[in-house]
């Protein structure tokens, strides 16, 4: 049986590879409740995933969202590389020098890349950096190099940010659906053992595991795998060997 490469795929992809074999999966395991068991809790998952797909798409905070954090990504950037040019500008003084360098060093203890965080990581760094930049010391040193209206606007930015979180949870819910990251690894377990299983009785000759029932099963595998696998060939020089079609 073809190998579904589930890490590959993105989750868009194991969605839809779930709703394509699920169905062929369920009569080779009628009657053994534990991967029947098994196979339910996968199909809760994927039905949770497609949920939160949908609000992720249809929320009318997305694109609020994206523009608010794609505003503080910017500021926090800007403030960071400004910085950093002030601690090594030979037009600076000394003074000047060393307090940029105060600056970058505080902001590099809370990671020079947290903009690229998601937006509950990064807006933890966010708030714990901005306290660091508001003491008396630091206040002195953004003002020494003229960064301190660039301070403040990664503050607003940030402000911003979490008020429309705020708005969002105070009009959808504080509580919305479970994140993908929450019903992914275990969808892609339930998949795989339920696949390993089917393929393990093939190998043995369980009369269960139909030909038929294995060439739909590979047929939709290739369907779904190969453009993950073609993906990976562009980053990567050996990747794991296509999927070949099935046979008739």
């Amino acid at each position: 049986m073809q190998t579904l490469y589930t890490s590959l795929l993105t989750i868009e992809e194991l969605s839809t590879a779930s709703s394509r074999l699920l169905p062929l999966i369920s009569p080779l395991i009628a009657g053994n409740p534990l991967l029947e068991e098994i196979a339910a809790e996968a199909q809760k998952h994927q039905t949770a995933i497609i949920l939160a797909l949908s609000r992720q798409d249809t929320s009318e905070y997305t694109a609020r969202l994206e523009a608010s954090d794609a505003a503080r990504d910017a500021a926090f950037v800007a403030l960071r590389d400004f910085a950093a040019i002030w601690s090594k500008t030979p037009t600076a003084t000394p003074e000047q020098m060393a307090a940029a360098a105060r600056v970058v060093k505080i902001i590099a203890a809370h990671g020079n890349t947290l903009h690229r965080l998601g937006y509950n990581r990064q807006s933890g760094k966010m708030t714990a950096l901005l306290t660091d930049l508001s003491t008396p010391e630091a206040t002195a040193d953004l003002t020494a190099v003229n960064l301190l209206p660039l301070f403040q606007l990664v503050r607003t930015s940030q402000n911003t940010f979490e008020a429309i979180v705020a708005e969002k949870n105070a009009t959808e819910g504080s509580d919305p659906l479970p994140t993908l990251a929450q019903h992914r690894p275990h969808l892609e377990r339930q998949l795989n053992l339920l696949l390993a299983t089917i393929d393990e009785a093939q190998t043995i000759g369980s009369a269960a595991v139909a030909a038929s029932a294995i060439g739909q099963i590979d047929e939709v595998i290739v369907q779904i795998a190969t453009p993950a696998l073609a993906r990976r060939t562009k980053s990567e020089s050996t990747p794991p060997p296509a999927p070949t079609p099935p046979q008739p």
